[in-house]
């Protein structure tokens, strides 16, 4: 019987199947979507990356999206309560577990999450420094860092905080929207930059040797995973909130698809941008390999370093790209603070204010 039979307050519905989809999509696209894609794909032999990508996202994740999907709207509870629903006491460690993950990966999360919302602030205020190495030294760490990732949090916990419809729902129906119209800009504008034809001969370059690579291999699925929100309880949680008639296959696919749409296209706006502006020596070694400048200062070195030579059209380009960031970091963030909030509404008897 549903918990909305029993008078639990707990038991929201989404109001409808866009929110949910929209939400869920949230979920999925984000930072892995937005940079991680990109710098994965680069690492990892261009296309190679990419068809081994989509292989373990159809024979691997969207099993496993379907599988919490159905645990979650079938007990209609959070991941320790429905694991513990359908296997017992002993299934009850992993929802411990799902719910342990989601938490500590928004531990670290949300603090990089806070550095971009800084950047994006900065790009609107001052513009992008001369010096972006100095910048990020000055971004990543002190007080100030602290500062933003919990203002960064504050805005999480609101949404979290008024509920499936009003809180979760109602953004996701903004910002999501928002999130697509960016990315498909951003697209478009590093299409019509000179030079970058290397840029997508790069992206689309398909280095069959690194597509019998097990490390490659193993990139692409811990970026499947990742991408899909999969393994942390974020799914199953949202799913729990659906009603009975929702066709799970294709909301497993059509996630999936807008995952894979969005760090495609992410794609198509990174390295364009980097070829055009020759900056690729920066991210991209001699091999044709990730260089050791890393993920992270690829995306707040490299880029806002391209961001200034562009002067101010640059300025306007990195504010809405470090927007996208934001956007598609506060999804996930929700998503991964509702399975923490669930549990404690399900297992402790919280108020939902009190729990986020």
């Amino acid at each position: 019987m549903l918990r909305a039979m029993n008078g639990d307050s707990n038991h929201e519905h989404w109001s409808s199947r866009l929110g949910f989809t929209l939400a869920a999509i949230g979920s999925a696209v984000g930072l892995g979507n937005m940079w991680r894609f990109s710098y994965m794909t680069a690492e990892n032999g261009g296309a190679a990356f990419v068809v081994l990508y989509l292989a373990m996202t159809a024979f691997v994740g969207l099993p496993v999206m379907l599988a919490e999907l159905a645990l979650g709207r079938g007990a209609s509870r959070s991941p320790i309560q429905a694991l513990a629903h359908y296997g017992g006491k002993r299934w009850r460690p992993l929802g411990i577990l799902f719910v342990a993950s989601g938490f500590l990966i928004l531990a670290y999360y949300s603090v990089i999450a806070g550095w971009t919302v800084r950047y994006a602030v900065s790009a609107l205020v001052t513009g992008f420094p001369d010096d972006a190495g100095a910048r990020f030294s000055q971004v990543a760490a002190g007080w100030e860092a602290v500062a933003w990732h919990l203002g960064f949090m504050a805005v999480t916990v609101w949404v979290v905080s008024g509920g499936i419809r009003a809180g979760i729902e109602r953004s996701a129906l903004v910002l999501m929207p928002l999130l697509g119209s960016l990315v498909v800009g951003l697209a478009v504008y590093a299409a019509s930059l000179d030079g970058a034809g290397p840029g997508y001969r790069y992206y689309f370059h398909t280095s069959f040797a690194a597509i019998l690579d097990w490390k490659v291999l193993a990139d692409a699925a811990g970026q499947a995973f990742f991408s899909l929100s999969l393994g942390m309880g974020a799914m199953l949680t949202y799913a729990s909130y659906l009603h009975r008639e929702h066709d799970l296959p294709r909301e497993a696919i059509t996630i999936s698809l807008a995952d894979f749409s969005v760090a495609f296209l992410a794609g198509m706006v990174v390295f364009p941008l980097l070829f055009a502006l020759g900056l690729q020596s920066q991210v991209i070694g001699t091999a044709g390999t990730a260089h050791e400048v890393g993920s992270l200062g690829a995306l707040f070195v490299v880029l806002p370093a391209a961001f200034h030579a562009m002067g101010m059209v640059g300025r306007l380009v990195g504010l809405l790209f470090f927007i996208a960031l934001v956007l598609g970091a506060l999804t996930s963030a929700i998503s991964l603070l509702e399975v923490v909030v669930a549990s404690a509404l399900d297992g402790l008897g919280w108020p939902r204010r009190k729990a986020a």
